[in-house]
């Protein structure tokens, strides 16, 4: 099975998605994916804040460290048939939690869905993201 290309430029699509965070006012996905290296650069605007981040990871599931906005992350992703799954330890201080991510393409790849689900000692949450294809 040959595996699907993840690039491309996506925007929320904040009516199809389910997001038990409050709604960014305005959100950005860039994921440039030649295989094996997957980076993805998002930006998520509060009102007046905005939070940018990027990663580049491999799909081989070998595990990548980094630090971004005051936090420590250990992040691995791998594949599940077509689809991407990512795995992040994320430590903020003394509080640690678990963020996972599938990544999958819908509607011939015009349709980016991530399935987000994540875990702590202080919040838990489950996100339905539903992007579209701009570039």
């Amino acid at each position: 099975m040959s595996k699907p290309s993840f690039s491309g430029h996506w925007q929320p699509n904040f009516d199809r998605s389910r997001l038990e965070i409050p709604r960014p006012t305005s959100s950005d996905f860039v994921i440039e994916h030649d295989e094996p290296s997957f980076r993805l650069t998002r930006t998520l605007v509060f009102g007046e804040h905005s939070s940018t981040i990027s990663f580049e990871l491999t799909t081989d599931g070998a595990e990548h460290e980094q630090d971004f906005e005051g936090r420590h992350a250990r992040m691995r992703l791998q594949w599940d048939g077509a689809a991407l799954l990512a795995h992040m330890s994320v430590r903020a201080g003394e509080e640690e939690g678990i963020n996972e991510v599938r990544y999958s393409l819908e509607d011939a790849g015009r349709t980016l869905v991530a399935r987000e689900r994540f875990q702590s000692e202080k919040l838990n949450y489950d996100n339905l993201w539903v992007f579209e294809r701009v570039l």
